[in-house]
């Protein structure tokens, strides 16, 4: 139920929407350029666009036009809740006939922190109303300590490695990508960024130039193994001179597996994440499995081989071990399971 459907016959206070002091429409320019001013905090422009998202979605389920942000000083803890309620019930994407479907705990919890740190800002900045989100008043759906995103099994990754045809050309390109993720542990976003020129020869390694979160850069080193895959999807393409243009490319028509050429613009995040997932089909991969999983498999096998965990957090780009720590998966722990020993009778 959206909240404009709501009604209430307990006047508010003025922290929660209540009689205010001020025209409302005085705080519009106010509120919209907090937003603004809060949105700019990161410079990671995908950040940017997912928190814009998420309070804009926040928004219109409250039947709140955007253009008057300003009424966002009505709403209310409840309104909060019901937001949450509603996205568990059906704020997924729609199924593939069509229909509603729930959205993950994680998604849910992390839109929620959106907002709750959307209204935290404007405190900062003099507001004086409450904080509509603050988990005093709603509760996020809980989120296994462990990490969400599951990882693939070494043997299984090998098959989705060896997965797209080598024969058509959009194969070949598959099959670099696959590499690049599964040896070098990138973002989807940071993938989708490479350009031909961001690969470099350094002494005896063939490094790629990354461009990560906040767009920071680090060097990324493309083993032997992958570094053939990509090669050989250079060689294909025949893109080896246009130095600025991007890496993995779109093919000139949807069914054409690139056999027509391929388009010179970046083959998109989505399209990067739905390749993945119709390789993950094929070899018959747990549907839970994302593009993510690539990264957080790399993470826990370069642990299991003993690499200490600083070098590992570099490798990731993250700036804080404690995330790197949220990567690596136990499935050592799993083989070595005490129930394996038990013998009765």
């Amino acid at each position: 139920m959206k909240r404009s459907e709501l009604t209430s016959s307990v006047p508010l206070p003025p922290a929660f929407g209540g009689t205010l002091t001020t025209d409302l429409v005085e705080l519009r320019p106010v509120i919209e350029n907090a937003f603004e001013a809060w949105l700019n905090k990161t410079e990671s422009q995908a950040t940017r666009t997912a928190y814009r998202t998420d309070v804009t979605q926040f928004l219109d389920f409250c039947g709140i036009d955007p253009e008057h942000i300003e009424e966002m000083t009505r709403i209310v803890p409840d309104d909060v809740t019901s937001w949450r309620d509603h996205l568990l019930a059906a704020g997924g994407r729609p199924g593939e006939h069509g229909e509603l479907t729930p959205a993950s705990n994680a998604t849910v919890a992390r839109k929620i922190t959106s907002l709750r740190s959307f209204f935290s800002f404007l405190q900062v900045g003099g507001y004086r109303g409450g904080n509509p989100a603050h988990p005093n008043f709603v509760k996020a759906p809980s989120v296994p300590d462990e990490g969400l995103t599951p990882s693939i099994h070494p043997k299984l990754l090998g098959q989705l490695l060896s997965c797209p045809d080598r024969d058509a050309p959009a194969g070949i390109r598959d099959r670099a990508i696959l590499a690049v993720f599964a040896y070098m542990a990138l973002r989807v976003d940071e993938l989708h960024h490479i350009n031909v020129g961001n690969i470099a020869r350094d002494g005896e390694h063939t490094v790629i130039r990354i461009k990560g979160k906040g767009n920071e850069t680090r060097k990324g080193v493309l083993p032997p193994i992958a570094a053939t895959q990509v090669n050989a999807w250079i060689a294909s393409a025949d893109i080896e001179k246009d130095r600025s243009g991007p890496l993995f490319r779109p093919g000139n028509s949807a069914r054409g597996a690139g056999r027509d050429g391929f388009k010179r613009a970046r083959l998109s995040v989505r399209s990067i994440q739905e390749l993945i997932k119709k390789y993950c089909r094929q070899v018959g991969i747990d549907e839970a499995v994302s593009v993510h999983s690539l990264r957080v498999t790399a993470a826990t096998e370069a642990d299991k081989a003993g690499v200490p965990l600083i070098a590992i957090q570099k490798w990731l780009g993250h700036k804080d071990p404690r995330t790197t720590l949220r990567y690596i998966r136990g499935h050592e722990d799993l083989d070595r399971s005490p129930a394996y020993t038990i013998r009765y009778g």
